[in-house]
């Protein structure tokens, strides 16, 4: 058998493996969930899935409400933003802070596709709204296959999980 026709095998075998939108879902979703668990899980929130957040976004979100385990971040923003706010907000309270991370998908085929990632760690507490106490890293993916696809989606969400680490 020639070089080109394994090649060409082996890009039937992916393509009736993740020839459709359904299945390309699955293995974005499965994927994200491996990384949660790496990331996402928390002392109080365990066995996160994918969600959808909001038309064309999926991800999951948790909340630490132990400071010392939030403080073992080494992102240099964030960990003095959860040593501030450790300080301010009594214990009493539970403050909290929040871990996210979410994919807008705006196209996801066997030929083609673009999905943006976000990681997000937010001690706005309570309510999480205010960007300055926010920090987050983007990530995209731009595939024109699906070897591609399957070869740098995880490399990708790595990258933007790094804010966790």
């Amino acid at each position: 058998m020639s070089d080109k026709q394994m090649i060409q095998d082996w890009q039937e075998k992916v393509r009736a493996s993740y020839g459709d939108e359904a299945k390309l879902y699955d293995y974005l979703f499965s994927t994200m969930d491996n990384f949660y668990y790496r990331y996402l899980e928390t002392t109080v929130i365990k066995d996160l899935r994918t969600a959808p957040l909001a038309p064309h976004f999926w991800g999951a979100r948790s909340h630490e409400t132990s400071m010392v385990e939030a403080l073992k971040l080494t992102n240099p923003v964030a960990k003095k933003g959860i040593m501030e706010l450790a300080k301010s907000v009594p214990k009493s309270v539970g403050p909290s802070v929040q871990y996210e991370l979410m994919v807008n998908v705006e196209e996801l085929t066997p030929d083609r596709g673009v999905i943006h990632m976000v990681a997000t760690i937010d001690w706005g507490f309570p309510d999480f709204q205010d960007q300055a106490r926010r920090q987050k890293k983007s990530v995209s993916l731009n595939y024109s296959d699906l070897a591609q696809f399957r070869k740098e989606l995880a490399l990708k969400l790595e990258e933007a999980c790094e804010i966790f680490l």
